[in-house]
């Protein structure tokens, strides 16, 4: 391909007889990753300004627990100030941080999401018009557009607060688990659970946005035909039979639609219920422990900020998870065009053509669209040079097209 863009491998796979892949989320990214110029200096600028941003949200309940356990019970009135100013100064640095994050991935995200476009439209062009034959105009434009919006909306949206929560997340397990190790368990035993249900409805929901696409897809196909084609629909009065056809269609992806939302609204309220679980048992367990002199009010204040820490990565993932799996699902469908091989393409040693001075002629010629029913047969033809020949036929007949003949001599 031409641009600088780098391709994704092919494996001769039709568009419409591609399996999805399995894993695709870990490849959607692996891709994309790929695609991102100065990578390795990118995640590294990344990284550094997560590891920041986790700090200072660590820092926020240090800050607390330290005001309740010993501040108050002192009654230090000239540290409230510092420690106001403390927590003041670290909510400041982590609004400019994340900005910086947020902007950063967004912008090198929106590139790479430039060079997939421009490398399926380069893509679609080097493919025979047997593709097109097979494949319908408007799904082709679905996948141009919608699918691959559906992959900006993934980088617009709060997946970059997930693989920062997720940082947080590991730091701040490892130091409730050595604070109180008991307290921890008890909190953590939630959160299997949260993974399991996120695995399964994530598999589901991804299915379902495969058919909200794929219909959405046959919406776009009959509205490019019907569209195209009113001239015709109106001077044979269709109109009542097309209007009937687009909204069979329609009614299909709303269909899709309400299965997939159905998905979406039984997952967040499951993810919060074991989130309040959680919460109930740090409550109760960890007042048992203030009681019995084991644990300070400063720290089980500390504990509830902490939790709040390790839900937020589960938090937010329940939340963009329907991006996340739509943005899955639009990649299949991309990478399915991505990976289809041209079944006509030049040889390994052909010659260019020279220009042509005296004749064409075409001997013995057979031709088919489909293999098995034949459209041309031992058709001989001579061009000569200045000679002005002309093919006739019905309109539609595909007088102006390009296929490779069955048996060709050339």
């Amino acid at each position: 391909m031409s641009g600088g863009h780098i391709p994704f491998s092919h494996k001769g796979r039709s568009a419409i007889h591609a399996i999805p892949s399995k894993g695709s989320i870990w490849l959607m990214l692996k891709q994309m990753f790929n695609r991102v110029p100065s990578k390795w200096k990118f995640c590294s600028l990344v990284l550094c300004i997560m590891l920041f941003i986790s700090l200072l949200e660590f820092s926020i309940p240090q800050l607390t627990q330290f005001t309740i356990d010993k501040i108050i019970p002192e009654k230090r009135y000239d540290s409230l100030i510092w420690i106001g100013a403390g927590i003041l100064c670290a909510a400041i640095l982590l609004a400019i941080l994340n900005y910086f994050n947020s902007y950063i991935v967004s912008k090198v995200g929106q590139k790479a999401i430039m060079d997939i476009r421009n490398s399926m439209y380069e893509h679609i062009q080097t493919l025979d018009m047997k593709f097109f034959d097979k494949n319908r105009t408007g799904d082709l434009m679905s996948r141009l557009t919608n699918d691959v919006n559906l992959l900006q909306q993934l980088i617009s949206s709060s997946m970059l607060q997930v693989l920062t929560d997720t940082v947080t997340f590991i730091a701040v397990a490892v130091y409730m688990l050595f604070i109180n190790w008991k307290l921890t368990i008890v909190l953590l035993i939630t959160f299997p659970f949260m993974f399991y249900i996120t695995r399964v409805f994530g598999k589901r929901i991804r299915m379902s946005f495969m058919s909200v696409q794929s219909s959405a897809g046959d919406v776009s196909n009959q509205l490019q035909d019907s569209i195209s084609g009113m001239r015709l629909i109106q001077s044979f009065t269709n109109e009542e039979f097309e209007s009937r056809r687009f909204a069979e269609r329609n009614q299909e992806n709303m269909t899709a639609n309400l299965k997939s939302v159905r998905l979406r609204s039984m997952f967040g309220p499951i993810i919060d219920l074991l989130n309040n679980i959680g919460l109930v048992a740090v409550i109760v367990f960890g007042a048992w422990q203030v009681m019995e002199g084991e644990f300070t009010i400063g720290l089980i204040v500390a504990f509830l900020a902490y939790l709040r820490l390790l839900q937020s990565p589960v938090r937010n993932f329940s939340r963009v998870i329907s991006i996340v799996q739509q943005s899955a699902a639009a990649f299949e469908r991309i990478t399915e065009i991505l990976e289809t091989q041209p079944e006509i393409s030049d040889k390994g040693n052909a010659i260019e053509l020279p220009a042509i001075k005296k004749k064409i002629e075409f001997k013995s010629v057979d031709f088919a669209y489909d293999e098995t029913v034949p459209v041309l047969g031992n058709l001989n033809l001579t061009m000569k040079a200045g000679q002005v020949t002309a093919l006739v036929g019905s309109s539609g007949a595909k007088k102006i097209d390009h296929h490779e003949p069955t048996d060709p001599i050339l």
